[in-house]
């Protein structure tokens, strides 16, 4: 079986002289982190695929979950296709993959996920995906055959509100 988690980032600051991309953590957003890594770390997760923001790296490091990671500038730029397409190619040695990104990617890609099986659920996640939220499914198949409708949605939890 596999599991995929996918994971908006901790909360940030509004503005950065730097642009979005490089939008920073705020405390409250540190340790909302921490406190999702601790959660997430009895999830067996084995890998992890983060977009290239601060505020990503960030979050992932906050985790403190000693996985290998991928920092990818797509899930930064791009919607749910390409974020399917990098899911996808993940090596099948994998059981537990971890995504960090952005709203609106990442409550999108949720819902669209758990439509075949719950359109209520689905409409829930689309709307409602605070920062340090995570959506936890599972599937048999391959990370290539990730499909709607093989996956049991888990659940969607915020640990702390941050």
């Amino acid at each position: 079986m596999r599991r995929l988690v996918l994971m908006r980032h901790a909360k940030t600051e509004g503005n950065n002289p730097g642009g979005d991309h490089a939008r920073e953590l705020l405390p409250r957003g540190v340790q909302a982190a921490q406190d999702t890594g601790k959660v997430l770390a009895g999830l067996g997760l084995q890998y992890a695929l983060v977009s290239t923001s601060t505020r990503t790296r960030q979050t992932f490091t906050a985790l403190g979950l000693d996985i290998p990671v991928e920092y990818q500038r797509a899930l930064y730029e791009d919607g749910t296709e390409t974020m399917l397409q990098r899911i996808a190619e993940t090596d099948d040695a994998v059981t537990g993959l971890l995504v960090v990104g952005h709203a609106p990617t990442i409550p999108s890609l949720s819902a669209q996920l758990s439509y075949a099986g719950s359109p209520k659920e689905a409409d829930d996640l689309q709307c409602w995906f605070p920062t340090s939220a995570f959506a936890e499914f599972t599937f048999e198949g391959s990370w290539a055959d990730l499909e709607r409708d093989n996956l049991e949605h888990v659940r969607l939890e915020r640990v702390n509100r941050g």
